[in-house]
C-alpha cells in the first residue's frame, strides 16, 4: 500500500488497512471473525489470574468469581488466559503438563457430570459409569500429576438449577476439590452466580468476586468504538465515536459488550454489501438487527 493510500485510510489500523486489498467475501470473513481487544478490565482480570496461576501452594488457596451478563466476554477473556498456558497432553511425550484447565459446568450441578467433564479436558481413559467417589480420585491424581494450578469453570449459574441440596452437594464437592489439591478456582457466570454462592458463607468468603462492567456511554465506550472502527476494514471512515452514532449503537446493544461487537460486524457487512464503506445512522436503521431484551419475544411480520 503506498504512502497516498495510507493518508487516505487514515481511519484504519495497519492490518485492517492490507485487508482493504482482499475480495468483498474474505474481508467479511475478517470482519466476522473478530479481534482480540485488550480492554482495561481485561488487562486487571488476566492480572488476577496469572497471580493465581503462580500462587504458592498454601492451605487456603485463593479463588475468584467472575461474574457478568450475557455475552459479556467472559468466556473469551478465560479461553484467552487458558490459551496463553496451553497444556501439552501428549500421551507419548516424557512429561504431561497443564496449569490451566477449563471446563463448563454440568447444566445441573452433577458430580459425576462434573467430574467426567475434568476428565475429558485432560484427556484421560475413565469409566463412565464409574462411582463418583473413584472419578474424585482419579482427578486428584492427574491434577498432581499434570501440576494443575487453575481449575476455571464456567457458566458456574448452572448450579441454582439443582434443588438446595445437590447445591449443598456440588459446593461441598468444590470446596474439597480446592482444599485437596491446593487449585485455585475460577468460576464464572452470570448474575445468578452470586445467589449460588452466596448461600454458603465459606464459599463466598472464599471465592472473590469480580463483576465484568457494563458499558455506559462517555469516554471508556467512545475508545472501544475507535479501537473497532481501526480494526474493520472499511474504506470510509465511520467515526462511531461521534455522540449521535455512538448513543445510536449503545441502545441498539443495549450496553452489552458483546452485542456491541456483533453489531459493528453486521454494520461493517452490510456497510460492504451495500457499496456504502462506512457505518452510518441510516445504514443503522435499516440493519436487520433484533436487540437482546427483544429477541425472546421476536416475531417477524408475515
Amino acid at each position: 500500500m503506498t504512502t497516498s493510500d495510507t493518508e487516505s485510510y487514515a481511519h484504519l489500523g495497519a492490518k485492517a488497512r492490507e485487508a482493504l486489498a482482499l475480495p468483498d467475501a474474505a474481508r467479511i470473513q475478517t470482519i466476522r471473525a473478530g479481534t482480540w481487544i485488550a480492554l482495561d478490565h481485561v488487562k486487571e482480570v488476566l492480572g488476577r489470574l496469572e497471580e493465581l496461576r503462580t500462587y504458592p501452594r498454601v492451605t487456603r488457596m485463593p479463588c475468584l468469581l467472575l461474574v457478568g451478563p450475557p455475552f459479556s466476554g467472559k468466556t473469551s477473556l478465560l479461553e484467552h488466559f487458558r490459551d496463553k498456558h496451553p497444556a501439552d497432553l501428549d500421551p507419548l511425550a516424557e512429561t504431561t503438563t497443564c496449569e490451566v484447565l477449563m471446563i463448563e459446568a454440568p447444566p445441573k450441578p452433577d458430580l459425576s457430570d462434573f467430574y467426567s467433564r475434568i476428565l475429558d479436558a485432560l484427556m484421560a481413559p475413565y469409566k463412565p459409569t464409574a462411582p463418583v467417589h473413584e472419578k474424585h480420585s482419579q482427578v486428584k491424581r492427574l491434577f498432581a500429576q499434570v501440576g494443575v494450578k487453575v481449575l476455571i469453570v464456567d457458566e458456574i449459574h448452572h448450579l441454582i438449577a439443582g434443588s438446595q441440596n445437590r447445591q449443598r452437594e456440588f459446593r461441598n464437592a468444590l470446596k474439597s476439590l480446592g482444599n485437596e489439591t491446593k487449585v485455585s478456582i475460577v468460576a464464572a457466570g452470570i448474575e445468578e452466580a452470586y445467589t449460588a454462592f452466596n448461600a454458603d458463607a465459606q464459599m463466598s468468603s472464599r471465592f472473590h468476586p469480580y463483576e465484568l462492567p457494563r458499558w455506559n456511554l462517555g469516554k471508556g465506550l467512545g475508545t472501544l468504538l475507535k479501537t473497532l472502527e481501526r480494526r474493520t476494514p472499511l474504506k470510509n471512515a465511520s467515526d462511531l465515536h461521534m455522540p449521535s452514532l455512538m448513543s445510536a449503537i449503545h441502545a441498539r446493544a443495549e450496553s452489552n459488550l458483546g452485542d456491541i461487537c456483533d453489531l459493528v460486524k453486521e454494520a461493517a457487512v452490510k456497510a460492504i454489501r451495500t457499496g456504502d464503506e462506512k457505518i452510518s445512522q441510516p445504514l443503522l436503521d435499516k440493519l436487520d438487527w433484533v436487540p437482546p431484551t427483544k429477541r425472546k419475544t421476536f416475531r417477524r411480520d408475515a
